[in-house]
Formats: C-alpha cells, sequence, structure tokens
C-alpha cells in the first residue's frame, strides 16, 4: 500500500537512488534535483513514496496560496499544481501512479482546491495520456516548455 512520507536524513539516499527509463528522463528530474529545488521553493509540499519499506518514487507540489518569487503573472491559483511525480523504473506499471496522483488529489483538496493543475513535456513517452486517463486535459497554457493540463479533483 503506498504511503507519503517525509523525507530526511534517515531515508534520502533511498528517494534519491530510484531512477526512471532512460527514455523517461527528459520528462522528469530526478528525485536529486528536485529535493535540492524543494529547499528553495517557499510553496513547495514534497514527500518520498513507500511500499512498506521499499521506496519507490517521489511527488512534490506546489501551494498557490503560499508566496514564492517562482510565480508569473497568469499563473493560475485556483488550483493545487503538481509539481514533480516520479515513479521509479523497477516499479512502474504495478498501481502506484495512481495511486500517488490520490496523493496529490488529497493534498490539493487538504489546501482547500476542487482542481489539480499539472505540466508535462510532449513526445513519445510523455506521462500526458496518464493524466488524460484520470480526467486532466490541455489548457492551452504553456508553462515554460511544457503543456498545461488541469482537471477536478475525483469525489
Amino acid at each position: 500500500m503506498l504511503e507519503a512520507r517525509e523525507i530526511g536524513f534517515q531515508n534520502l539516499s533511498e528517494i534519491i537512488d530510484i531512477k526512471v527509463l532512460p527514455c523517461q528522463e527528459k520528462y522528469v528530474a530526478s528525485n536529486a534535483v528536485t529535493v535540492a529545488q524543494f529547499h528553495y521553493e517557499p510553496s513547495a509540499w514534497m514527500r518520498g513514496l513507500w511500499d512498506g519499506d521499499t521506496a519507490i518514487g517521489l511527488i512534490a507540489m506546489i501551494n498557490p496560496l503560499v508566496e514564492s518569487p517562482s510565480f508569473e503573472e497568469g499563473d493560475p491559483d485556483d488550483g493545487g499544481y503538481l509539481w514533480r511525480l516520479m515513479i521509479g523504473v523497477d516499479h512502474q506499471g504495478k498501481g502506484y501512479g495512481r495511486a500517488a496522483m490520490q496523493v496529490a488529489f488529497d493534498q490539493a483538496r487538504a489546501w482547500g482546491f476542487d482542481k489539480l493543475y499539472t505540466s508535462t513535456v510532449q513526445g513519445e513517452n510523455s506521462p500526458q495520456v496518464f493524466y488524460e486517463k484520470l480526467g486532466l486535459s490541455v489548457t492551452g497554457r504553456m508553462v515554460c516548455t511544457e503543456v498545461e493540463m488541469v482537471g477536478p479533483i475525483p469525489k
């Protein structure tokens, strides 16, 4: 069963060591990069994803109601933002991605939102189709070089 846990000194190495397939590397930053960026993003929420004693991935989100120097004019503030979602290569295809999205939906709901945003690089191995299956759709807005998506939080 998937559990989202805080990342600290005792479990940091296990989270950093998780990798994706080489063909997926252009779609998600490494966990080391995400952990480093988290410490400089005041609006960020981040957790390691675990199944029992096994680290299987990482999730990071942005609360747009918390002031941040990274926000730009026009950025939506009416939904939680899934910043990073990474499931390790050895754990993909086992339902962990869907379970992690439930964590994202629950966190956005806890912040008081009824929708969730994310963005994705387009391409052959892009996670865009995964997000679409969960009810997110393309907004038409670009976030840097990524396509923005949004969807309602399931009840």
